[in-house]
């Protein structure tokens, strides 16, 4: 995806609706069909023409993309296992409440999952509108359908403009315009066409309304999936479609199976002197009922016409697209016979390298983004009182949600004990399933330490042993 690049600081409303309707032509086109991907609405396989009326036409759709995305999503961004460090404690906790009232563990685990449906993702921040002045720096989601964002031509290219839009009610829309320092709102809404004799309907902006940005630049943050903005669907796209074909023939197949012919030689299920428009279906229902034939003749004979299905090449080919879906993807099957089982997590790393390459270059990219919000947070925490630091302040870490082996981090804990290693640095390694909080466990530890030892008898000293000898 290319990033839209402009010279212009403003937009007149003439400009504004073409920059609406060029997004809703060409990207809202694309990025629904990535959506229906991952909603299982699979549109290859869903607009599929019936070849005959006559024979079965099951679409079968295999929500792949959901799967794909689904995985990627709880490895790399599971609610939680995003985590935030640092040595200034006061800015850290300020963060951590700001963090708290936005969910930001959620939020942050659902822009990973946009990135990976589509691409790119963009988050929208803003202020209480109340008293703007003393309110918590706010975010939240933004699907990049209803986000049409403008950068300038620099070589590390910057936010101009960004124009949020989503529907209110049938052929009424609002529409944001964010400058750095000012918020236009419009009402979008369908008209009759001012050409003469006319009688169609365009789109035209209502009910504008100007009002100060607190931020001082455009409340907008964008992550993107590496500089392609490239999704986890789009490579895969043409072999999910082959998957739901390969699928929906095969079920197909069965129902014809169902509906085969039945060849009867020498006999007929009615007399002739019988034979009328009703009589074959009278004679089916009486057979389907008592599933005995009476009356075949000495020489007769009944079977049905069926073909005989390539059932090995077609259980060939389905595996062959479907390792091609996760090769492809860079997405492994965490329920294949290779990753299950009693693996260790040492050989488990080693089969997801391509995986854990994707996911690190993707972390990377994500990162950059991250402190970018926390920059955004920190702007909005000036308008009430000084932060009390800066985004470099913060360190950001990264946990894998991967089958864990407890006695493996146990016996690697044990290691970097005697190597010398601090306590915090073992506890921080540790899965946020066995240690969810590092500083929590330190002072359980701590804790631990203090009972062990108030609990110990005191010894006497070397004088009151001697007093006890004399007596």
């Amino acid at each position: 995806m290319e990033l839209l690049r402009t010279e212009l600081k403003t937009l007149d409303e003439e400009q504004i609706l073409k920059a609406i309707e060029d997004h809703e032509k060409t990207r809202v086109v694309e990025l629904n069909a990535l959506w229906a991907y991952y909603s299982a609405k699979n549109p290859e396989i869903l607009k599929r023409e019936t070849p005959d009326a006559n024979n079965p036409d099951n679409k079968t759709v295999v929500s792949y993309g959901r799967k794909l995305v689904k995985t990627f999503q709880g490895y790399g961004y599971r609610p939680g296992y995003i985590t935030y460090k640092s040595e200034n404690e006061q800015f850290l906790v300020d963060l951590k409440h700001t963090f708290a009232i936005n969910n930001e563990k959620v939020k942050t685990s659902r822009t990973g999952r946009n990135t990976g449906i589509f691409g790119y993702a963009y988050e929208l921040f803003y202020l209480a509108p109340d008293e703007p002045t003393k309110a918590e720096p706010r975010f939240i989601n933004a699907d990049p359908r209803t986000m049409v964002v403008y950068y300038d031509h620099q070589p590390e290219p910057n936010i101009v403009f960004a124009i949020r839009y989503y529907a209110i009610e049938k052929d009424r829309y609002h529409v944001e315009v964010m400058y750095p320092q000012t918020i236009v709102t419009y009402d979008r809404v369908k008209s009759a066409s001012s050409l003469p004799g006319s009688s169609a309907l365009g789109w035209q902006l209502e009910n504008m309304v100007e009002q100060a940005n607190y931020f001082g630049e455009v409340p907008v943050v964008a992550y993107y999936l590496g500089d392609e903005a490239i999704g986890i669907i789009e490579p895969v796209r043409t072999l999910i479609d082959d998957f739901d074909v390969l699928v929906s023939d095969s079920i197909n197949e069965f129902d014809r199976f169902s509906h085969a012919y039945l060849v009867l030689k020498k006999m007929s299920l009615t007399p002739q002197s019988k034979k009328d428009s009703g009589s074959y279906s009278r004679a089916l229902s009486l057979l389907k009922r008592k599933r005995v034939f009476e009356n075949v003749p000495a020489d007769g004979d009944i079977k049905f016409l069926l073909k005989d299905t390539p059932k090995d090449f077609i259980a060939w080919l389905s595996e062959l697209v479907r390792e091609e879906i996760h090769k492809q993807s860079h997405v492994p099957d965490f329920m294949s016979e290779q990753l299950g089982g009693a693996t260790s997590g040492v050989a488990v790393a080693r089969m997801m390298f391509d995986f854990e390459n994707l996911v690190s270059s993707a972390e990377g990219d994500f990162d950059i983004s991250l402190y970018e919000r926390i920059r955004m947070i920190t702007v909005g925490y000036k308008k009430a009182q000084s932060p009390a630091g800066e985004p470099a302040d913060i360190t950001i870490s990264h946990k894998r949600n991967v089958p864990q082996d407890v006695r493996e981090f146990a016996e690697t804990a044990v290691l970097m004990k005697n190597a010398g290693f601090s306590a915090y640095l073992i506890a921080d390694i540790m899965p946020d399933d066995i240690v969810p909080d590092v500083e929590a466990e330190l002072q359980r530890q701590k804790d631990e330490r203090e009972t062990m030892f108030a609990d110990m008898p005191m010894f006497e000293s070397k004088d009151e042993e001697d007093e006890d000898e004399d007596e």
